[in-house]
This record gives structure tokens, C-alpha cells and sequence, in this order.
């Protein structure tokens, strides 16, 4: 095949797979989010925060959730055939129920002097200091959005090389010579 051809195979318009009813992608997004929920449930029992003056826990989660996203996103933009449920499932549902930024507020709250916090304070972390907990939502915003970002460029790396070697043998969904 010249290298005219198989340009002009690629392209060509993608044949459009049906698209995953609304009823199935909420059934799936509802089932990965309670296990993303319980997924964090177990890391949080396996490593409590309560007794840390630094919920290192949380972090890690956050971390975590945010380089797996990145993956995710990363690899499915370099496979334009991945399944439209797999980023909603697994971004929306799972990740986002596992990575838990509302805690990154209720972990900076007892630090904050006021009487609706005080509760917090005796159950969460022992007395985490101003600068400790500034320090905490600095490392959670910019390593969060660090590790989305090694995710991506990640996933880029080798999906998206993957993608280009496929491209370049001329590959297409109607078979290998594009008939």
C-alpha cells in the first residue's frame, strides 16, 4: 500500500459503534462508585489517619486516584476504540469515589478555630497545626494535579506509541489493507 492509501485510510470515518444506553451507563457508573467507595473504606482501615497529626492516608488515596485518572484519560484519548462506557465507569464511578477531596477540607477543618469543627478535632487527627494543614492542602492540589498529569503523559507514552505503530503498519478497522 503507498503511503497515499493508507493516509487516506486513516482517514476515512470510523464506523460508530452503538453508544451504551443511559440506563446501563448509570448502573455501571453506580456499581463502580460503590466499590471505589469501598475501596477507599479498606485503605482507610488498613492505614487509619485517626492518631496522625498529617492524614497521610487521604493523600496517598488522592495521589493515587489522581495518577490512575490520568491513566485512564490518557489511554483511552490515544485508543479511539475504547468503549464509551469505560471512562465514565471507571473515571466517574470508581476514581472518583475512591479519591475523597471533600476530606481534604474536613482535614484542614480542625485546625480552624470554631465550634462546629471541635467534634472533628477529637475524631480525626490530634491537633494538626495551621502550617502543617496549609502545608497538607498545598501538597494535595499540586500533587494531585502532578499525578494526573504523569498519568496522562504516562498512558500517552505507551498508548499513545502503541497507536502510532498501528497507524503506521497501515492497520484500520476494516483490516489490515483498508478493503
Amino acid at each position: 500500500m503507498s503511503s497515499s492509501a493508507s493516509t487516506a485510510a486513516h482517514r476515512r470515518p470510523r464506523p460508530k459503534r452503538p453508544a451504551t444506553s443511559l440506563t446501563v451507563l448509570v448502573l455501571l457508573v453506580a456499581l463502580a462508585g460503590a466499590g471505589g467507595a469501598l475501596l477507599r473504606l479498606v485503605v482507610g482501615e488498613l492505614i487509619p489517619e485517626q492518631g496522625m497529626k498529617f492524614p497521610w492516608t487521604t493523600l496517598a488515596i488522592n495521589l493515587s486516584g489522581s495518577g490512575l485518572l490520568g491513566l485512564l484519560i490518557g489511554a483511552a484519548r490515544a485508543r479511539p476504540s475504547t468503549p464509551d462506557w469505560v471512562v465514565p465507569t471507571f473515571g466517574t464511578g470508581l476514581l472518583a469515589s475512591y479519591t475523597t477531596f471533600s476530606a481534604v477540607i474536613l482535614a484542614v477543618m480542625p485546625s480552624m478555630p470554631g465550634a462546629a469543627y471541635d467534634g472533628l478535632r477529637v475524631v480525626t487527627y490530634v491537633s494538626p497545626g495551621a502550617m502543617e494543614m496549609l502545608t497538607y492542602l498545598f501538597i494535595s492540589v499540586l500533587g494531585s494535579t502532578a499525578a494526573a498529569a504523569a498519568g496522562l503523559t504516562i498512558s500517552r507514552a505507551l498508548f499513545g506509541q502503541l497507536g502510532a505503530e498501528s497507524a503506521d503498519l497501515g492497520v484500520s478497522s476494516e483490516g489490515p489493507h483498508g478493503s
